[in-house]
C-alpha cells in the first residue's frame, strides 16, 4: 500500500507542478488507477493480516476506480465478507474486489448478492486449498446461489501476493 501511496502522491506532485509552472498537462502525464495498483493494496491488507499471525487474505472494494473499503479474513467472515461490511454500501453497482485469493463459495455468493461487477483475485482455490488457508468444502461449486446474476471472477499474476501461500 506504501508503493501505491507514493505513486499516487509523485503523480500528484508532478501534476501540481506542471500546473503551477504554467505547463499544460497532457493525458500521458495524468494518473490512471490499475489494477496492479489496486491488487497492490489488497496484498497490503493480506500482508498485514498474515504478519500478525491472522490468515493470508486481503480484499479491497473499488468503487468507480476509487477506494472504498479494505477487509482481512476473521474467525467471522472472510476478507471480501469485511470489506463488504466496511463499504457500509446497500449494493456494488459499478464496484470491482481485489482479492488475493480466490473467494470461497459463500463470499462470492455475497458478492453476487451484492451485485459487483466483477471480482479480481490472485491465488487460485487449489493454491489457498494447499496452503491450508480454507478446506476444500468453502469451494463448493454446488452451493453457489443460481437465483442472482453471477458476478465474472478473473485471475491475474501478482508475484508478491502469490507468495504469501508459500
Amino acid at each position: 500500500m506504501k508503493k501505491a501511496i507514493v505513486s499516487l502522491l509523485l503523480a500528484v506532485a508532478v501534476i501540481c507542478g506542471a500546473a503551477f509552472a504554467g505547463v499544460p498537462i497532457s493525458k500521458v502525464d495524468k494518473v490512471s488507477p490499475t489494477d496492479e495498483i489496486f491488487m497492490d493494496m489488497a496484498y497490503s491488507a493480506a500482508s498485514k493480516s498474515a504478519n500478525a499471525k491472522g490468515l493470508p487474505c486481503g480484499a479491497v472494494i473499488i468503487l468507480n476506480n476509487a477506494f472504498r473499503a479494505a477487509g482481512t479474513a476473521d474467525a467471522n467472515a472472510t476478507a471480501e465478507q469485511n470489506a463488504i461490511a466496511k463499504a457500509g454500501l446497500a449494493n456494488l453497482e459499478n464496484a470491482t474486489i481485489f482479492t488475493v485469493n480466490e473467494p470461497t463459495t459463500e463470499a462470492y455468493n455475497d458478492i453476487c448478492r451484492f451485485g459487483a461487477d466483477a471480482v479480481i483475485f490472485v491465488n487460485s482455490r487449489d493454491k489457498v486449498i494447499a496452503a491450508g488457508v480454507y478446506p476444500a468444502s468453502a469451494y463448493d461449486d454446488s452451493k453457489i446461489d443460481t437465483t442472482v446474476t453471477q458476478v465474472p471472477l478473473k485471475q491475474i499474476s501478482y508475484a508478491d501476493a502469490e507468495r504469501l501461500l508459500k
